[in-house]
């Protein structure tokens, strides 16, 4: 289990764009290649992510690899959103499950970032995938 906080404001706003566009994918970065999961949002605060091509065999059938949730009950009094994240598959080792949660709410909470997510969401054709993965590669490999 890992945790990290967010502005109270930052707490909400994430899950507000996350009830718009509840599905986005994010790499994880191994020796010289990646795989992808897919990350799908369930109201009130939670997200699941799971493998991409699991999800595209039987969404229904696919297993969560790790979630993460975000809760805002703090925001009002103490300007302060906590994130929860669990790792469930021991598949993916403890660092990559942080990073992957930091990655993700980074996604949903900058604005410059979160342009990918909305794009993937509402306007498919419009994703760059290649500049998605090779942003995320940046991001990964920053100490």
């Amino acid at each position: 289990r890992r945790t990290l906080s967010v502005e109270g404001k930052e707490g909400k706003s994430i899950l507000s764009r996350a009830a718009q566009c509840p599905f986005f994918i994010q790499p994880i970065f191994r020796d010289d290649g990646f795989f992808m999961l897919v990350s799908q949002f369930q109201k009130p605060n939670h997200f699941l992510m799971a493998y991409l091509e699991d999800y595209k065999m039987d969404p229904s059938a696919a297993n969560p690899l790790l979630t993460f949730s975000v809760f805002e009950d703090l925001s009002e009094k103490l300007d302060i959103s906590l994130v929860r994240c669990d790792i469930i598959n021991k598949g993916i080792h403890d660092e990559e499950g942080a990073k992957v949660c930091t990655h993700m709410v980074d996604l949903y909470r900058n604005d410059d970032e979160f342009t990918a997510v909305h794009a993937f969401n509402k306007a498919p054709d419009t994703f760059d995938y290649d500049d998605h993965i090779s942003r995320q590669n940046q991001k990964w490999n920053q100490p």
